[in-house]
């Protein structure tokens, strides 16, 4: 397997000169307040107020990555024309200033041609977690672990990382027609603590708390286990009968098994034991969607109650179910033009079309749900509610465009020239200051 070549670490080039900021006309400073007021419900014509916000480099074949205290950018090396890119690690915006400040990389690392970086995950006790796929082709990864300070490599494995609270990180690789390997390592040193060999199988991990409480196979021949995660031992096993399960799939602690197109089984992943069994007209999916079970085929979703597996409704629409607050859901719904929809919970009733947004792109769940719409500063970002008639329109993203992600309280979204804005949210205003890492 050829490794992953981070190449030598280069000293942190100085950035580019802050551009000089212009105050805007006043013909643009009126409609842009009148816009503010507008969408914000802010009275009064008040002075832009100082906030903490950041400009960050890249062009369009740059990607950013948001970490809980760092922030990583993915973009081709300046000056090579050979495909090499290098990851760019810069400190999160901590202080509130009226203009965006631009951040000092604090290393860079290159990244050799044709590895495509698919993860960066922060370490709790000191790292930084980076899987790529390597140019063999999308089913050849590789981990390594970086120093957070320095970009320092301290230790490389093969496979794609999957990583909890618990100080180890579980690894897989994939491979379309031999055996996997699943290991797991300790994080703070790459030291092995037990690993496996499996005929080519769909692996999922439950979690709880942070924590991985169970590693659930798949096996090629359509059988179940459930594995240790500290140990790798199997603590339970399900064999299927020949051609009794075409699909296999996983809701919270249910797996669920699909036969004839038509029939779901459910099992809880402790102990295996059958929770409950119904029919559908069609299906060759499951999963869970919200605090449901939605399992469809071909646009067609059935909404099923997780403890019984009654089905409470069904839509000819694709449905995703996004946010569940008592008896109402936000679901996007549609095919081929999406829209954000308020639905009951109960009967799939439309209750609000709240129509197109762009969603945020978030990691894990998050917190707040988040769309933006384009406006003429940029971008209006408003969250949803099912207990609220309509979005609230809390914030506008100036000079954003386009592709927005939420994460560790900050929201990045790209701008018109390819470089990054970074907004802290909910936003924290005040006076302008002076903080590590940037400069206003």
């Amino acid at each position: 397997m050829t490794l992953i070549d981070l190449g030598e670490l280069t000293e942190p080039a100085d950035p580019e000169p802050p551009r000089r900021w212009r105050p805007p006309s006043n013909r643009r400073l009126v409609a842009g307040l009148v816009a503010l007021v507008a969408l914000l419900t802010v009275a009064g014509a008040a002075p832009p107020a100082a906030r903490v916000h950041a400009i960050l480099p890249g062009s369009s074949a740059s990607e950013l990555i948001l970490a809980e205290d760092q922030i990583f950018v993915v973009t081709p090396m300046r000056g090579v024309t050979d495909g090499t890119r290098e990851l760019v690690a810069y400190p999160r915006p901590d202080h509130a200033t009226v203009t965006p400040q631009r951040l000092a990389p604090l290393w860079r690392v290159p990244v050799s041609a044709g590895n495509q970086v698919s993860q960066v995950m922060p370490v709790a006790d000191g790292g930084v977690l980076l899987s790529m796929a390597l140019p063999e082709g999308r089913t050849s990864l590789e981990t390594v672990l970086l120093d957070p300070r320095t970009g320092q490599q301290r230790w490389r494995a093969p496979g794609f990382a999957t990583l909890d609270g618990s100080g180890r990180a579980l690894l897989r690789t994939f491979a379309e027609d031999e055996q996997i390997t699943l290991r797991s390592v300790e994080v703070a040193s790459g030291r092995e603590l037990w690993s496996t060999s499996l005929a080519f199988a769909a692996l999922n991990y439950q979690q709880w708390d942070s924590m991985t409480d169970a590693v659930v196979v798949f096996t090629i021949a359509g059988n179940v286990e459930v594995r240790d995660p500290e140990t790798g031992a199997i603590r339970h096993s399900l064999r299927m009968p020949d051609g009794a399960a075409e699909h296999l799939w996983m809701a919270g602690d249910l797996v669920l098994t699909i036969q004839d197109s038509r029939t779901i089984t459910a099992y809880g992943v402790d102990g295996l034991t059958q929770r409950w069994q119904t029919t559908v007209p069609r299906a060759d999916h499951a999963g869970q969607c919200g605090v449901q079970v939605c399992a469809g085929y071909s646009g067609t979703v059935h909404v099923l109650d997780p403890e019984t597996g009654a089905v409470r409704w069904r839509s000819t629409e694709d449905v995703h179910i996004l946010l569940v607050r008592e008896m109402r859901v936000v679901a996007v719904r549609g095919n081929n033009n999406p829209y954000l929809v308020a639905l009951d919970v109960t009967t799939g009733e439309v209750l609000t079309d709240y129509g197109a947004w762009d969603l945020l792109y978030s990691y894990h769940q998050p917190p707040h749900l988040l769309g933006t719409r384009v406006v003429p500063e940029g971008l209006v970002l408003a969250r949803f509610d099912p207990a609220e008639p309509q979005p609230r329109r809390v914030d506008v993203l100036t000079g954003a465009t386009a592709g927005c992600q939420y994460q560790h309280d900050l929201i990045a979204c790209r701008r018109g020239d390819g470089s990054f804005g970074v907004w802290q949210w909910p936003a924290r205003r005040g006076a302008p200051g002076r903080g590590g890492g940037g400069r206003p």
